[in-house]
C-alpha cells in the first residue's frame, strides 16, 4: 500500500519503524535479540532475516505479513549460529550468509521462507560481504584484499571464476552499476577512496575513477540506485553521487551526521550504513 518501513539493527535487537511520513516516524515493534555490536537485516517478500555476531544464536526470521504486528517466527540455526552480514537475491530466492564460522552459506528461501534450507557453502576464503547479479556473486574478501567473482549458476556449489585486488587490499563491500559494466568497491582503511572498476573483461579489470569525501576518512559502504551512488562515509556522513557516467562521479549532495571532534586514532565514528528507498529521495 505504499508504506515504508525502516528495519534498524540495534545492540540488543531489531527496531521496526514506519517512515511513510519521514518527518513523523512511528515505532511499530522491537524484536529482542542477543547483545552484539553487529546486526544485519535483509528482507524477502513479507519476511525479515536478521543475523548477528553473537556466537550462540542464529538467523532470526520475522513475519511482517501484518506490518502493524510483526511476529518472530523462529531463530534458524541449523548450519550456522552467527554471521557478519547477509545478502538476499530476491530473483533467485537465495540468502547468502557471509562471515560465518564455516564460510559463506547459501540458503534457499523459495520453498518455504519461514523454514529455509541450506543448499551449500563457499569456504576457500572469508567472505565479508556479497552482492549478486544474474549468476555472479561479487564477494568482498576483506582479509584477502580482493573482490572475487563467484559463479552461482549451481547455488549449492559456488565456484570462483576470478578475483582482483582492490587499492586498499581490505575489500569491504561492492555494488554494480545499473548496466553491470562497472563495480564500485570500498576498502575499510583510512584515506582509501571508493574505487570504480570497468569489468567489461572481469579478468582484466581497469580502475577508471575514485572518490573520497575528505582526506584521512573512510568510505564504508556503497549502494547503487539507478544513476545514483549512496556512500555511508563514517565521519563524513552520507554522500550521494551522480554515477550516470561511472567514470566521472559527481557529488549531488551530502549530509554530515557526525559533528563531534575527530575520532583520532580510531576513526570509525559516524555513519556505518545507509539505505535509499529505490527511486525515491528518502535515505535512512
Amino acid at each position: 500500500g505504499g508504506r515504508r518501513v525502516a528495519l534498524t539493527g540495534l545492540s540488543t535487537g531489531t527496531s521496526i519503524v514506519e517512515v511513510t511520513n519521514p518527518s513523523a516516524p512511528r515505532r511499530i515493534a522491537f524484536i529482542e535479540g542477543p547483545a552484539s555490536q553487529w546486526r544485519e537485516i535483509k528482507t524477502f517478500g513479507t519476511f525479515v532475516y536478521v543475523t548477528t555476531e553473537a556466537r550462540t544464536h542464529g538467523l532470526d526470521i520475522i513475519d511482517m505479513s501484518n506490518p502493524d504486528s510483526p511476529r518472530k517466527v523462529q531463530t534458524w540455526n541449523q548450519t550456522f549460529q552467527s554471521a557478519h552480514s547477509l545478502w538476499i537475491d530476491e530473483d533467485k530466492a537465495l540468502l547468502f550468509a557471509n562471515g560465518t564460522a564455516f564460510g559463506m552459506r547459501v540458503v534457499d528461501l523459495g520453498r518455504d521462507p519461514a523454514n529455509p534450507r541450506e543448499l551449500g557453502a563457499f569456504t576457500p576464503f572469508y567472505v565479508h560481504d556479497s552482492y549478486t547479479r544474474g549468476n555472479v556473486l561479487y564477494a568482498a574478501a576483506i582479509n584477502s584484499g580482493f573482490l572475487s567473482l563467484i559463479d552461482i549458476s549451481s547455488p549449492g556449489s559456488p565456484r570462483e571464476m576470478t578475483h582482483f585486488t582492490t587499492g586498499g587490499q581490505f575489500t569491504h563491500n561492492a555494488w554494480l552499476s545499473r548496466d553491470g559494466r562497472y563495480v564500485f568497491t570500498t576498502d575499510e582503511r583510512q584515506n582509501r577512496p571508493v574505487e570504480v572498476w570497468d569489468i567489461l573483461d572481469p579478468t582484466r579489470p581497469r580502475k577508471v575513477a575514485e572518490y573520497i569525501g575528505a582526506a584521512n576518512t573512510i568510505p564504508h559502504n556503497v549502494m547503487v540506485d539507478g544513476g545514483r551512488l549512496l556512500v555511508a562515509h563514517y565521519t563524513e556522513g552520507v554522500h550521494l553521487l551522480d554515477v550516470r557516467n561511472p567514470e566521472r562521479p559527481a557529488v549531488l549532495g551530502f549530509y554530515d551526521t557526525f559533528t563531534d571532534p575527530p575520532c583520532g586514532s580510531f576513526p570509525f565514528c559516524g555513519v556505518w550504513g545507509a539505505y535509499i528507498f529505490p527511486g525515491s529521495d528518502i535515505i535512512l
